[in-house]
């Protein structure tokens, strides 16, 4: 039975900072706080055609998104920044609603895991 992944693997996190909550809970909240932002940039960048500051916006989405164990954000992520390398502006639309999307549910899941601890 496929299991469907998990917006964010909080158990590898955890495991990755030695079990200390309070620590991924700091982490976690500066990233939700980062991501609101980028995601703010990623959409004016969307507005003003810059292909470029959208590729920014998308592969520091990727590296910490991957860092912090959100996988399928960060392949939203990577995929938009392949988009906009390639400068194909309809691609470009598609993977960054499909990278919004990924990080509404990473928001939604930390707030779930913040209310559980």
């Amino acid at each position: 039975m496929n299991q469907v992944p998990l917006p964010l693997n909080f158990a590898a996190l955890l495991e990755m900072l030695g079990g200390k909550k309070q620590i991924v809970a700091s982490l976690l909240s500066k990233f939700a706080e980062e991501l609101t932002s980028d995601l703010a940039a990623s959409e004016q960048a969307m507005v003003d055609h810059d292909a470029e500051a959208l590729r920014q916006v998308a592969h520091r989405i990727k590296g910490t998104s991957a860092n912090l164990h959100a996988l399928l954000l960060s392949a939203a992520a990577c995929e938009l920044e392949q988009a906009c390398t390639e400068a194909d502006a309809s691609l470009m639309t598609i993977k960054q609603q499909v990278m919004s999307d990924q990080a509404r549910l990473v928001r939604e899941a930390i707030e779930d895991w913040r209310n559980d601890s």
